[in-house]
């Protein structure tokens, strides 16, 4: 198998070792990464990376060596897909001093997010990729000059066949459909409510919706016959919102209603745990949505969130006018 030397980053020479860390997996659910050792300067680094394929977790062990006269800060250790998005480890920054002639490994779990979109729109990670860069931030002690030592990984290509074949299934994505008069219908409506002295505010975009201080996010995606969504709520207005587990839904389309079995689990993430469905200002809701749904054509058919009932102002009265339909973001391999 080929293998591959990292880059040159902020005009650091990477000197390369003749010794790649070729480390073969134990575990039949692990997909390993090989990389070439590197030097930058006083600081040289040895990686071995791998991926636990069920949950895209990345562990990896970092030896790096000073052989300077002087101190190395290493400030950062990221994991980088070969487009450049980056993601911090779970545990820990990987910030530490490195001595003069000393040298130190180090352990980090990274759960990377591999495709951006992807993410914002059903909240998940997406498929592993075949190849990540290690990037080690570094200056040397009384150097305000920063530089990155770049460490390259690539998987075997017949072991990442296996793990796509084995894990990446077919996931449609939802964002909200922005061209259906949401805003001036619902800004009509908060005229009638009146909420508040100041005019109503409006705003739907793909993910979010703005209603007069309250902020929804909604992250959902369909895969084996399971659609699940998160709807992240925040009130910043100066009234409270009462939200209706029975009337909160998601439909393929109005005709059939609230069919399917639906479970709905809600956390109050901030503010009084009192009545975890009330949200006085500043509180936040954590609403979890799971129902087993057999759609034909998920790629292609709409569908509709119902919030007309679901959110309820004192009176009683809704806040919103109308449900909202949501359109598919793609048949997506989580990649």
């Amino acid at each position: 198998m080929k293998l591959y030397s990292p880059g040159i980053i902020l005009s650091v020479i990477l000197l390369y070792s003749c010794h790649p860390i070729d480390k073969k997996p134990n575990n039949p659910n692990e997909l390993a990464y090989h990389a070439d050792d590197a030097e930058a300067g006083p600081l040289s680094a040895a990686l071995t990376l791998s991926a636990d394929m069920s949950s895209g977790k990345l562990t990896s062990k970092v030896k790096l060596s000073n052989t300077g006269p002087d101190p190395v800060e290493i400030q950062e250790i990221a994991v980088a897909t070969n487009r450049g998005l980056r993601s911090l480890p779970e545990n820990g920054s990987g910030s530490f001093s490195l001595r003069p002639g000393s040298d130190s490994t180090v352990s980090l779990k990274f759960q990377p997010v591999n495709d951006l979109k992807f993410y914002q729109v059903t909240g998940l990670q997406g498929s592993l990729k075949p190849a990540y860069n290690v990037l080690i931030s570094y200056n040397i002690t009384g150097n305000n000059s920063f530089a990155t030592l770049a460490l390259k990984s690539q998987s075997d290509k017949g072991s990442y066949l296996n793990y796509t074949r084995k894990y990446n299934k077919p996931v449609t994505g939802y964002s909200f459909n922005t061209k259906t008069g949401f805003n001036e219908n619902e800004k009509k409506y908060l005229g009638v409510l009146r909420l508040g002295d100041q005019p109503g505010f409006v705003y739907l975009s793909e993910q979010e919706i703005a209603v007069s201080g309250l902020n929804f996010r909604l992250n959902s995606y369909y895969r084996q016959d399971t659609l699940h969504a998160e709807l992240s709520v925040l009130n910043h207005a100066g009234f409270p919102v009462k939200f209706i587990p029975g009337a909160f839904d998601i439909a393929e389309n109005e005709s059939k209603g609230h069919a399917g079995n639906k479970i709905i689990s809600v956390e109050k993430a901030s503010g009084s745990q009192q009545d975890p469905y009330v949200m006085e200002k500043g509180d936040r809701l954590l609403i979890h949505f799971k129902k087993y749904l057999q759609i034909k054509r998920p790629e292609s058919e709409t569908l509709l969130v119902h919030l007309r009932t679901a959110f309820v102002l004192n009176g009683p009265k809704n806040l919103f006018n109308q449900d909202v339909q949501l359109l598919p973001f793609g048949d997506q391999q989580q990649e």
